[in-house]
């Protein structure tokens, strides 16, 4: 494996148990992928294993467009589909991923749009919904589906199901997927709290999306959950395997 891919997959590494650590983690359920350099297909985390175990680029296997397993030990999870048809249609995105957070899943179920209680809501433009009557997304009709929901946004929920978040770059993804599941939370925060809500109206969030929704404040963020990654794993007295 080349340096530099086994570099970005051990970042792709870090970035499942960033997001065990916040709430992302559902078992042994939840995958992420990272596109490959060579156009081969795009690299997934292997099957089995929980987000919080994984940890370098040995737990990531090579899969085609077709869901064959090219290289890499261990297995393929069986919604691949969802990372293949949305990397097909975006060639933008870099990053995928799959994840059944428990307030961005609860808001799933609900046909109302994700509200800008706070400026959490305002990290999205908007938030699609996807909804399929199968628990797996396992076909390639099914990925394609969802990719269509998708569109160009970020993040789309899965109704009843789970959260798809992606992004041209591991950070970018990473801090989507957990922007979106602090806003489903204070979303249904402030709508249990009764009473009538005041909005900003749509001009105002478009501004306040423009000033927070930066690559300074993804860096920022990034470096922010990474330093409590280390700091947990250091409390606990794990090795900390990067710098």
């Amino acid at each position: 494996m080349a340096p530099d891919l086994q570099a970005k997959l051990d970042q792709l590494a870090r970035a499942c148990r960033i997001l065990e650590m916040e709430g992302h983690g559902d078992m042994t359920l939840g995958h992420l992928s990272l596109r490959d350099p060579q156009e081969r297909g795009y690299w997934l985390k292997r099957n089995a294993h929980g987000l919080g175990e994984i940890v370098s680029h040995r737990d990531f296997v090579l899969v085609d467009h077709e869901g064959n397993k090219l290289e890499g030990e261990g297995g393929r999870h069986s919604e691949w589909p969802i990372h293949s048809q949305i990397l097909l249609a975006r060639p933008d995105v870099q990053v995928v991923a799959h994840t059944h957070p428990p307030h961005a899943s609860v808001l799933s179920a609900f046909a109302d749009p994700l509200q800008p209680y706070t400026l959490d809501a305002d990290y999205f433009e908007a938030v699609a919904c996807h909804r399929d009557d199968s628990a797996l997304l396992k076909t390639r009709e099914q990925g394609r589906a969802l990719a269509q929901a998708l569109g160009r946004l970020d993040a789309v929920l899965m109704a009843n199901h789970g959260v798809t978040f992606c992004g041209p770059s591991i950070e970018h993804a990473v801090c989507v997927g957990l922007f979106l599941e602090r806003a489903a939370r204070l979303h249904l925060l402030g709508a249990s709290a009764g009473g009538q809500p005041l909005f900003p109206d749509a001009p105002t969030r478009a501004r306040r999306r423009a000033q927070i929704m930066s690559p300074v404040h993804i860096e920022h963020s990034w470096n922010y959950f990474s330093r409590k990654l280390d700091w947990l794993a250091a409390q606990r007295g794990q090795e900390r395997l990067f710098s």
